[in-house]
């Protein structure tokens, strides 16, 4: 279903999130005060326009009030992030997703009532980190408290092994599905045999997933 969006801060943060959001299929408003970001992102989304969003009388002529969510992406200028956050969040409808800048940043946001507030620095930093240390997880999803959802690819070593050998749950650690090409097999049973090109979706702790790391 087609939504309304509006990304304020059309830095590179910003301009990634307002052109997969147009690449969806959504109404996507983008607003910055440098022309240079502006022109860069014209064609990609619906709308694009050069204002300064910590007028309110400015966001609401441009119907801020009416969209489904908006994106506070301002990375540089802490003073603005904030009152733009503001600004959005005492209107009515709008869902807020907000860039913090720090842990401190972040504390004043939540303080703001920011519906989501991200860091995309310091989540990238961690998914390097993790890549780098665990090449063979494609992905991955943090679910708070400690909990975790991976997807990992199957190893030349566990191919032709079954998932009962594995024994994850009394490693405490959760087999959700098996990815293998198109196919989707959830809660594999224990006697399926790991194929070549299988993705396994699992969940747990970061500590039991670490633990298991050398069996895939």
């Amino acid at each position: 279903m087609k939504r309304t969006f509006t990304v304020i801060g059309l830095g590179a943060f910003g301009s990634t999130v307002a052109r997969e959001l147009a690449r969806l299929g959504n109404d996507v408003l983008g607003i910055d005060l440098d022309p240079a970001h502006v022109n860069d992102i014209a064609d990609d989304i619906t709308q694009a326009v050069v204002a300064d969003a910590r007028n309110e009388d400015t966001l609401r002529d441009l119907g801020v009030q009416d969209c489904d969510a908006v994106v506070v992406a301002i990375g540089e200028d802490l003073e603005a992030n904030i009152l733009v956050t503001l600004t959005v969040k005492n209107m009515p409808k709008p869902e807020v997703w907000a860039k913090a800048l720090n842990h401190n940043h972040h504390r004043i946001l939540h303080k703001l009532g920011a519906d989501h507030i991200v860091h995309p620095e310091h989540e990238m930093g961690l998914r390097l980190a993790h890549a780098m240390m665990y090449p063979e997880v494609v992905d991955y999803i943090s679910m708070g408290h400690d909990l975790f959802t991976v997807e990992v690819r199957a190893s030349e070593k566990l191919v032709g092994q079954a998932v009962a050998a594995l024994q994850l749950g009394e490693r405490g650690v959760q087999l959700l599905l098996v990815k293998h090409q198109r196919e989707l097999l959830t809660s594999p049973p224990g006697d399926y045999i790991f194929r070549p090109g299988d993705q396994l979706v699992m969940a747990g702790t970061l500590d039991n997933l670490r633990g298991i790391s050398a069996l895939l």
